[in-house]
């Protein structure tokens, strides 16, 4: 509940929306940038680097690391339009304004593909909401490997077809993205905590100690 709440919904989720929220109301398509500012081409290789320590950490089981690098560049990218406010420049700085927002949704686009091993339900949401077909990765299904009397359940995909690539974003100007639509929802703290302890011991047969782990 506190990560999503926290965490999906106060930190990625919020980037995400205000930011596809002030495209669609400022230009109703990706942003044509001007000059880029120092802050601007800061942040995005900061982003661009990201794809290197994210992807080292993968490659290295480190996933608690990876995704704690992934959310620490969201922090990154809500800090940089906290402080360049784009809607609050539309009207009187519509180039800058546009500049800010292209490099948000650039962000943003490049944070979706670190985000996909981890979020991959809502990293196809928002795949969508920047006008993409198709799908990032391939459908996640759930397969029986290992050897006869040694198996187990995974879950996995047919990664073969995944359309994204492990790369910062390309997105271009120009293209018209669709109505934009909340990631995540906040849960409720007192209903979502007596609804999970509720399944476990279901699960755990009613044994109270399993319901406390």
């Amino acid at each position: 509940m506190r990560r999503n709440n926290d965490e999906l919904v106060a930190n990625w989720g919020n980037l995400v929306n205000r930011t596809l929220t002030s495209v669609n109301r400022g230009f109703g398509a990706v942003p044509d940038p001007g000059a880029l500012e120092e802050a601007d081409s800061r942040l995005l290789e900061q982003i661009e680097s990201g794809f290197d320590t994210v992807g080292d950490a993968i490659e290295a089981a480190r996933f608690k690391g990876a995704l704690a690098e992934a959310m620490r560049l969201a922090s990154l990218v809500n800090q940089y339009t906290s402080e360049q406010a784009p809607w609050a420049l539309i009207e009187n700085e519509r180039e800058r304004a546009g500049t800010v927002l292209y490099v948000s949704l650039l962000a943003i686009d490049s944070l979706k593909t670190m985000f996909t091993p981890f979020l991959p339900f809502s990293s196809q949401t928002l795949h969508e909401l920047l006008g993409y077909e198709g799908t990032i990765a391939g459908p996640l299904e759930l397969r029986q490997v290992g050897e006869e009397g040694d198996e187990h359940e995974v879950l996995t995909g047919d990664y073969e077809s995944w359309e994204g690539s492990w790369a910062p974003s390309a997105l271009e100007p120009g293209r018209e993205l669709p109505k934009p639509k909340p990631l995540f929802k906040k849960l409720d703290p007192e209903k979502v905590v007596a609804e999970e302890l509720e399944r476990m011991k279901r699960r755990a047969g009613g044994n109270e100690p399993a319901a406390e782990a």
